[in-house]
């Protein structure tokens, strides 16, 4: 009988407590976020980026890059710098799209650095590869993707890189 008591005290104490301090919910902001303001909603506002660079290329097989898996096959490539100077490259194929920051470095001096290209480093074993870097010719500019594909001594001694054409 106590132990009924007690049940009976701590679900009532429970609906006193959920009836005097409800929880503020905005379940209809979703569908219409303009409609239902809170102070308590963080404001989202979009990152203007400028568009430097656009091209197609053909990927010959499975890459990875910063986490990501890119089949092969077409992809279009664009470079966007927002306000802050950060770069941004983007892959598109088939409506989805991979975003990737880059770590811009300069290109050494050599006269004949080529066309633009896609930078794609084989690994160890077989169908091993990384999208390392994009090299774009009129920004003068390689923009590194993914350094993972050469943090070991293996894959800096034997690993090479392949350029994949950007037009």
């Amino acid at each position: 009988m106590k132990k009924r008591m007690t049940k009976i005290t701590w679900t009532t104490l429970g609906l006193v407590f959920t009836v005097l301090f409800p929880i503020t919910t905005h379940a209809q902001a979703d569908t219409a976020p303009d409609q239902y303001k809170a102070d308590n909603m963080a404001r989202i506002e979009a990152l203007s980026a400028k568009t430097e660079f656009e091209g197609h290329f053909s990927l010959p097989y499975k890459v990875q890059c910063h986490m990501h898996k890119l089949e092969p096959g077409d992809y279009t490539v664009v470079v966007k710098t927002l306000e802050d100077g950060m770069k941004l490259v983007m892959f598109r194929r088939e409506g989805s799209e991979v975003v990737v920051e880059s770590r811009p470095i300069s290109p050494t001096p050599a006269p004949d650095q080529g066309h633009s290209a896609v930078l794609v480093r084989h690994g160890q074993g077989p169908g091993s590869y990384t999208l390392e870097a994009v090299y774009v010719e009129s920004l003068k500019l390689v923009l590194m993707l993914d350094e993972s594909g050469h943090t070991q001594l293996l894959d800096k001694i034997f690993a090479g890189v392949k350029r994949v054409p950007i037009s």
